[in-house]
């Protein structure tokens, strides 16, 4: 009899790992690769070409961060950001410059000169700061009752679309920046576990990089909203193969009470992401049965642009595409890239019964090895590609004792934070409903996305007029996407 019988994974929103785990103190006898081991307090210039002076001050990583950044957009982590975060320099790592993880301040700084013609100390400081363990005590509650692993890597050094489809295919077929309307022909995670007569969903809020794989049918039972997770394993009703999806888009419900975006993305508050970890972990914690035989992966798409100090290493291409796509019709420049190298660190905790209190995971793991420890647990006709074929497995963390933890060793419900003096949106220095927050450019771009892809039962786009009025606040597009999901019987 298997040990794992469902898997669950929640993909959160760029954050890296010393950002959320930097100053976090290791378990008796173990040990974090985090800020805390190092021999001094890293830094970064403004100007890493210079020498530090009035003008060119210094910015070390400090505690606390701020729950919320104070820029309206957060630190770029576009495929350039990256490479001048890794170096210094938009060509990014080279026998002659090397990645040094020195650009961190320097990229933010440039960032925020071209988008607001300003550049506040204290704001630029933000990309330093770590979060402490109380200020986020859901994540850190797991980390140190399961298992903390502190060499999980993104696979592509850039931004959400990439990191996310590679997640489920393994590759972003040559794609290294965001993309939401492109169809996408890859092979997936769920069809491995179709063919195997295994059972598979998603459980969504608004947006879902799922429906771009056009191969995957669009069905109640595939794409489940996540109003019914509780529900659904409280009635043990858990496919084998879950991906949780959190929410993008601050929203207004039916009795006008806010529905906060708890995706942890910049410059979103942190804590309404760890309540949704609290309401994944309590759910399954509350059935015992189900917990003793489930997995629950949580981790980021990407860093965020947000300061970590391990450098990323090579990766192997996955499957021979690289970027330009030469399907790419991108307005913009869009750089070479081979896919030879992963992106930074993101904080990740891998839960069960079956893995001991306190355990610290240090293997290289990285978005793929899911697919691979899947693929392993439930004998999949995997690999779906190289790129899953070579990342590290962690299946055997399952095997390690001889028996699930008994249910009064493990927590009952998480410790949450109190959602005490929330950040308000402002807009033309007035305070505003979090639903007329604009949309920035990552959600404006896979709200018009999602509407693309949401199909009819029985194939086609769900309705075919146009929006008379685009959705230009973030409560706008939540009500736009649900009423294409509601014609889609989604």
């Amino acid at each position: 009899m298997k040990r794992i019988e469902h898997i669950v994974v929640l993909l959160l929103e760029n954050r890296a790992f010393d950002h959320m785990f930097g100053f976090v103190e290791a378990p008796r006898g173990q040990s974090i690769d985090n800020i805390r081991t190092l021999d001094a307090v890293p830094a970064n210039l403004l100007d890493p070409s210079r020498a530090e002076s009035a003008s060119n001050p210094s910015f070390a990583v400090a505690e606390p961060a701020p729950f919320a950044v104070h820029d309206r957009e957060g630190p770029s982590h576009s495929f350039n950001a990256v490479n001048t975060q890794l170096t210094n320099s938009l060509t990014g790592p080279s026998g002659s410059n090397p990645i040094l993880n020195n650009g961190f301040v320097r990229s933010y700084a440039d960032d925020l000169l071209r988008r607001t013609h300003t550049v506040d100390h204290d704001h630029v400081a933000e990309v330093m700061q770590c979060f402490s363990a109380k200020q986020l005590p859901a994540i850190n509650q797991l980390a140190r009752e399961f298992c903390l692993c502190d060499r999980w890597h993104c696979d592509v050094p850039g931004p959400t679309m990439p990191n996310r489809m590679f997640m489920h295919a393994a590759t972003s077929e040559g794609y290294v920046h965001n993309n939401f309307k492109r169809p996408y022909s890859s092979k997936t995670i769920y069809e491995l576990v179709e063919e195997k007569g295994l059972t598979w969903a998603t459980y969504f809020h608004d947006l879902n990089e799922v429906l771009q794989f056009q191969k995957l049918a669009q069905t109640p039972a595939h794409f489940r909203r996540f109003e019914a997770w509780a529900t659904d394993v409280a009635d043990g009703n858990l496919p084998n193969y879950t991906f949780l999806l959190p929410r993008f888009l601050n929203a207004r419900g039916n009795a006008g009470e806010t529905l906060a975006a708890n995706s942890q993305h910049a410059p979103e508050d942190a804590r309404f992401a760890d309540h949704l970890i609290a309401d994944v972990y309590d759910a399954l914690a509350g059935n015992e049965v189900l917990f003793a035989k489930t997995a629950l992966i949580v981790t980021y798409d990407e860093h965020g642009g947000f300061y970590d100090h391990v450098k990323p290493g090579p990766a192997v291409n996955p499957d021979g595409q690289n970027s330009p796509n030469p399907d790419d019709r991108a307005t913009f420049h869009v750089p070479f890239f081979a896919f030879d190298r992963i992106g930074l660190r993101v904080p990740t905790v891998i839960v069960s019964p079956w893995i001991a209190a306190g355990t610290v995971e240090h293997r290289l793991l990285q978005h793929t090895s899911v697919i691979k420890t899947t693929t392993e647990i439930f004998d999949l006709n995997g690999p779906l590609n190289r790129r899953d074929q070579s990342a590290s497995s962690f299946a055997d963390l399952f095997q390690r004792l001889p028996a699930p933890r008994k249910a009064q060793e493990m927590p009952r419900k998480l410790d949450r934070p109190p959602l005490e003096n929330i950040v308000e949106s402002v807009v033309a220095g007035v305070a505003v409903h979090a639903a007329d927050e604009p949309l920035d450019s990552l959600t404006e771009e896979w709200t018009a996305g999602m509407l693309a892809m949401i199909k009819r039962p029985g194939g086609g786009v769900a309705t075919t007029e146009a929006l008379e009025v685009p959705p230009a606040t973030q409560g706008q597009a939540s009500s736009a996407i649900e009423a294409r999901l509601r014609s889609a019987g989604l």
